[in-house]
């Protein structure tokens, strides 16, 4: 493996770290926060976000994506002055889109409520979450240019103090104002967010001021090199469609959200109930299903910058190793997470939560785990390659497929919230596949069969190990610690089957963060 190939993992490594620490955090939040709202709380609280995300992506994400890019591929070019000017045209853009977005949301959020979410009291929570947007819209700008230049570190550490901000303020508030009812204490804890947000944004804007910028004088000097519509355009050009494709991904929980409660109140189910029902969904097994992806969406925001980097090098041999590398890692956590969420899905809900009913729904998800992590990686690298449009038409064409399966499923009577848990397994099924293909048809083959093959033995050996060990276990000690004993077990015995059939090499774990001395020197050359 080259140096520049280790640099990319490292940076995956990294955001992984910190998306580890981010996604423990909120655990430790959504435990006592489920204890404090309830079923029903969690369902007001979760309905806020649907449509936050959306504008989210639209204010945002595309921007983010954008920043990096440009700035990586002016950055790899020794174009320093130029990868600055774009970073504070981006910035500008934002800014501008954010502060929009945050007043739509905060204006539409009666509407939202009644016609959408199908509850007028989410119009508290939905208004308590709108300015988020604008203050995620400066932070993404400066974990942009963080990105662009490989420095990882300062966005990862926005990422942890944006959610201890969230964790702190969420759960005082909640708690403090649940006596003047559950709207208003779910409105809240919705405001966790832009709080939080604000902590990392201090944070970053304060990095970025700390560092030196020689180039400072070659633009002051070169004024006429830099236009300022241009690079805005270039800018735009690429944000784009990677907003319209985030856009799409949010939509999915618009489905979610305007399909799922309309759907189980046809099917006999009470308001308070469907409202209970969703937030196992939403508040309950989604976040579970996105626990196996933190290395995956670290990756994916590592793949764009170095990717656009070797492209604009005309390094053609570094692109395709590092597809390879990176769809390879990819399958070698997300089958395993899978199939152990399948086979804990019914103690861990019950652990997490106090709530056993999310188990048949999490089940119901587990395939979508290895299809999510799939779409977000190759996302990145086309991304990355410069193919805007084709995750977005994957995308819009898999959303269009989950509203008719969620519509159908979760309105039989013999299926109910399962079917949404179905749905969103076929959705990531299709955009994950079609992204592949996409991929593909740039730079080859870029599955190992024979890697993939070695996951899967590895994966069902450790079904085995963790399921047989909590069955007997938790007969002889208590369920809970059963659980974790299981999860444990079931790690330390895939950790070493990838070593042993070389599903992973030393030479890769070298760029770990902290532990990657125990594995050797990362490659010098």
């Amino acid at each position: 493996m080259k140096r520049d190939d280790s640099r990319f993992l490292k940076s995956a490594f990294v955001l992984t770290g910190a998306g580890i620490l981010v996604k423990l955090i909120g655990a430790l939040n959504r435990i006592p926060l489920y204890a404090i709202l309830g079923d029903e709380g969690m369902g007001l609280y979760q309905m806020a976000y649907p449509i936050y995300t959306i504008l989210l992506t639209v204010s945002s994400s595309g921007l983010n994506v954008a920043i990096s890019k440009v700035v990586a591929e002016r950055w790899a070019l020794g174009k320093r002055a130029r990868a600055a000017e774009a970073f504070r045209i981006s910035l500008v853009l934002m800014a501008i889109l954010g502060l929009a977005s945050t007043l739509v949301l905060y204006f539409s959020a009666d509407w939202v409520a009644v016609n959408m979410a199908h509850d007028s009291r989410a119009a508290l929570s939905i208004r308590a979450l709108s300015p988020a947007l604008f203050i995620v819209a400066v932070l993404s700008a400066f974990r942009g240019w963080f990105q662009g230049i490989e420095k990882m570190e300062t966005p990862a550490l926005t990422q942890v103090l944006e959610q201890i901000g969230r964790l702190v303020t969420m759960l005082f508030l909640a708690n403090m104002l649940l006596p003047r009812g559950l709207d208003v204490a779910a409105a809240g804890a919705t405001f966790g967010a832009p709080a939080g947000a604000f902590v990392a944004a201090v944070w970053a804007m304060a990095a970025y001021l700390r560092e030196p910028k020689p180039w400072l004088k070659e633009g002051r000097k070169t004024k006429a090199a830099y236009i300022w519509s241009d690079t805005a355009k270039r800018i735009i050009s690429i944000a784009a469609p990677i907003s319209l494709a985030s856009a799409i991904f949010g939509i999915t929980e618009i489905v979610d959200l305007a399909i799922v409660p309309g759907r189980l109140q046809s099917i006999g189910f009470s308001i308070q109930e469907a409202t209970r029902q969703f937030g196992r969904l939403a508040a309950g097994a989604f976040p579970l299903l996105n626990l196996p992806t933190l290395f995956t969406s670290a990756l994916q925001m590592a793949l764009v910058p170095s990717i656009s980097a070797a492209t604009a090098l005309r390094d053609g041999d570094a692109v395709r190793r590092r597809v390879k590398k990176a769809l390879s890692l990819t399958l070698a956590l997300a089958v395993p997470a899978a199939i152990g969420l399948h086979v804990l899905a019914d103690p861990i809900p019950t652990l997490l939560y106090g709530q056993p009913e999310v188990a048949p729904i999490l089940r119901a998800l587990t395939p979508a785990v290895v299809f999510l992590a799939l779409q977000q990686v190759t996302s990145g690298i086309l991304h990355g390659l410069g193919r805007f449009r084709a995750p977005l038409v994957n995308l819009a064409l898999a959303v269009a497929v989950k509203a008719l399966v969620t519509y159908v499923l979760v309105g039989n009577a013999s299926v109910g919230i399962l079917g949404a848990g179905v749905a969103t397994s076929v959705h990531f099924g299709i955009a994950g596949l079609l992204n592949l293909w996409a991929v593909t048809q740039e730079v080859g083959s870029v599955l190992d069969r024979r890697g993939l093959l070695k996951i899967f033995v590895a994966g069902g050996a450790m079904a085995v190990i963790a399921g047989f060990g909590y069955s007997r276990l938790s007969v002889m000690i208590s369920w809970k610690a059963a659980t974790l004993a299981a999860v444990g077990m079931g790690a330390v015995a895939y950790g070493a089957l990838a070593l042993i059939l070389g599903i992973v090499r030393t030479d890769e774990l070298a760029a770990l963060p902290l532990l990657g001395g125990f594995f050797g020197k990362p490659p010098e050359a």
